[in-house]
């Protein structure tokens, strides 16, 4: 089976305690009923500021105001699906660019893509994870204003 690129964001938004906002997908979409940080691929002739703040919005309610790129993940064992997408028969290698938001306004609502929301700190996750976002999740609480590839 062939291998597809998408180029895809997620979002770190912390609250005043410190702690990161968590999702978890419904259960009918793809990776259904495990935890995620907040995110998607980008539309068609859509840039990356503009999809993390669609795909905030349409995640969890929230109107991002500002946000700051933390890194970009490549690497096919954090990118590439463990399995076919139903819709191609193909598997994705999401190209993901990592935002920490810094503003935004609003609160946190369920939405028809995510069942369950919650803020956590690092030593205690949710699961089950998507595989590469246990690792996403540190390197937000990690990141020192430098951004990274992996």
């Amino acid at each position: 089976m062939e291998i597809v690129p998408y180029a895809a964001v997620n979002a770190a938004i912390f609250n005043e305690d410190g702690k990161i906002l968590i999702t978890r997908r419904d259960p009918e979409i793809r990776e259904g009923g495990k935890w995620c940080l907040p995110g998607g691929h980008l539309d068609g002739g859509e840039d990356w500021v503009t999809a993390i703040r669609r795909e905030i919005l349409e995640e969890t309610g929230l109107v991002v105001k500002k946000e700051e790129l933390a890194g970009i993940y490549s690497d096919p064992k954090l990118t590439v699906t463990d399995s076919p997408l139903r819709h191609t028969g193909n598997y994705a290698q999401f190209l993901v660019a990592l935002f920490i938001v810094t503003e935004w306004e609003g609160e946190v609502m369920r939405t028809k893509e995510v069942d369950s929301w919650d803020w956590f700190d690092l030593g205690n996750l949710p699961t089950p994870m998507i595989k590469s976002h246990p690792i996403r999740v540190r390197d937000s609480f990690e990141f020192n204003g430098k951004v990274f590839v992996r």
